[in-house]
């Protein structure tokens, strides 16, 4: 239960970054450093830490694709926006962003879209680290 619970909340629940974070990266520097497996390692939900005792990995791939490693049957795409300084992720009609990348973390959030097609971050924010 908690897994299903997680595993929603990690593709489909809103993600927020309280701090002005951006990606100031050439598009060949992104590629070398997202395209690597990454854990998930802490999440918050409104600024508070939530307890995560699952094993959580995706997967980047230099085709511009990421899986889950749980759900590999459901890939998603992912861009860089060079312009926005910022990652775009699209899975099942959802969009995220990495909107913090270096060699050793990620920081996750996923975005919400209104009936006018607005673009908001929300409340949760979602940290990985590489697996070597």
């Amino acid at each position: 239960m908690i897994k299903n619970y997680l595993l929603i909340l990690l593709l489909f629940s809103p993600f927020y970054s309280s701090q002005a974070q951006n990606i100031n990266l050439s598009e060949e520097e992104v590629l070398k450093t997202l395209c690597h497996t990454w854990s998930l390692s802490s999440a918050s939900i409104k600024g508070k830490p939530i307890q995560i005792d699952l094993d959580f990995k995706v997967q980047f791939n230099s085709d511009y694709s990421y899986f889950l490693l749980s759900n590999p049957e459901n890939p998603g795409k992912w861009m860089y926006n060079k312009q926005g300084k910022y990652i775009e992720l699209r899975t099942n009609n959802r969009i995220a962003r990495i909107t913090y990348l270096n060699k050793n973390e990620l920081i996750f959030i996923e975005m919400d879209i209104d009936e006018y097609q607005r673009v908001t971050p929300q409340n949760s924010q979602f940290h990985f680290i590489r697996n070597e």
